[in-house]
């Protein structure tokens, strides 16, 4: 039997073991789960910044300090997601200074492959341009155990039609610090690729692009849809998953703190919130659901456990915290 199945199964006899931590918003509720998952053995544990899964049981985990990709077990009934070898992404630079920065991955079970994002954005300290960072990866799995297919690592760049995008391509290679564009969320929905960006944030409007998948790797894309949506000026798109009838995202702070290099930044708050949205795809007004519980993390990561019509059951990672510290939610209405 499916173990996300079990696991549902399971917290439905719990009953009152949810603990509410959102009232409700747009009819939707939002309950913190009582259990305690744990991310094992994963290099680079304090910089988790991307997780999806191509089965109940396998998943892949990206890090924004990493070239490679880390492949991971999900244990359910255990509450734990245990990390395998990493797999090292084609990169331009040498590795001892390569870094991809990656701050999306996501599942297509159409052309059964992962697509991992880079963030498309510069050295946040130094402002530099990195040629690795502007990698998007497609990487296929094993049709009948989901495994990921070392072989069949394509890369391509989002950088060219970035730069014929022209609500974001002014903010291309600028400074996150001041509005610079920089993607970090990655969803896919038949067989399109949408990619939530933390900034820009354009007077309370941000942005998700859409593309589509096979196009993008065939190297034949069309023009990339430009979605703006009404977001808190300041704040931007953390992450983004797909789900029954659209999107969840997370949002937090679109800036970040200045630096030596960048003594200046637009950052109006301490990065330090993170909410949860959903987005049906079309409209330009997501629908808050709550905010996340505060952990001194950066709510990073999306995982969708199990969905029906009615309920969302949720993993949430946080970059910053030694293993992702991850935090189950139930979200209904």
């Amino acid at each position: 039997m499916n173990p996300i199945f079990l696991f549902r199964t399971h917290l439905a006899l719990l009953g009152t073991g949810l603990i509410q931590i959102s009232s409700l918003h747009a009819g939707w509720k939002m309950e913190v789960l009582p259990y305690e998952w744990h991310l094992a053995g994963f290099e680079n544990s304090l910089d988790l910044s991307g997780i999806a899964a191509a089965s109940p049981t396998q998943c892949v985990v990206g890090s924004d300090e990493s070239f490679y990709i880390q492949p991971g077990i999900i244990d359910a009934e255990r509450h734990r997601i245990e990390s395998q070898r990493p797999i090292a992404l084609p990169i331009q630079t040498d590795p001892k200074k390569a870094e991809i920065d990656i701050e999306g991955v996501a599942f297509c079970g159409k052309q059964n492959a992962y697509f991992v994002v880079g963030s498309h954005g510069v050295g946040r300290k130094k402002g530099t341009f990195e040629p690795d960072r502007h990698s998007i990866f497609r990487i296929k799995v094993n049709p009948a155990d989901q495994a990921v297919d070392k072989e069949s690592i394509q890369r391509t760049s989002l950088l060219p039609w970035l730069q014929k995008t022209p609500v974001v391509s002014e903010h291309l290679k600028k400074p996150l610090q001041l509005n610079g564009l920089n993607i970090e969320g990655l969803a896919v929905s038949n067989e399109r690729l949408f990619f939530g960006l933390r900034a820009p944030n354009k007077n309370g409007r941000g942005f998700v692009l859409e593309t589509g998948a096979k196009e993008l790797f065939e190297g034949k894309p069309g023009p990339m849809k430009v979605h703006e949506l009404a977001i808190e000026d300041g704040r931007g798109i953390r992450d983004i998953v797909s789900v029954n009838g659209g999107f969840l995202l997370v949002t937090g702070n679109a800036s970040v703190e200045a630096s030596k290099k960048i003594p200046k930044s637009m950052a109006k708050a301490p990065d330090d919130q993170f909410d949860l949205f959903f987005w049906d795809g079309k409209s330009a007004d997501p629908s808050k659901i709550g905010t996340l519980p505060a952990n001194q993390g950066k709510g990073e990561g999306l995982l969708v456990l199990d969905q029906s019509e009615k309920h969302i059951d949720l993993l949430v990672i946080f970059d910053g915290l030694p293993g992702g510290e991850p935090v189950s939610i139930s979200i209904s209405r």
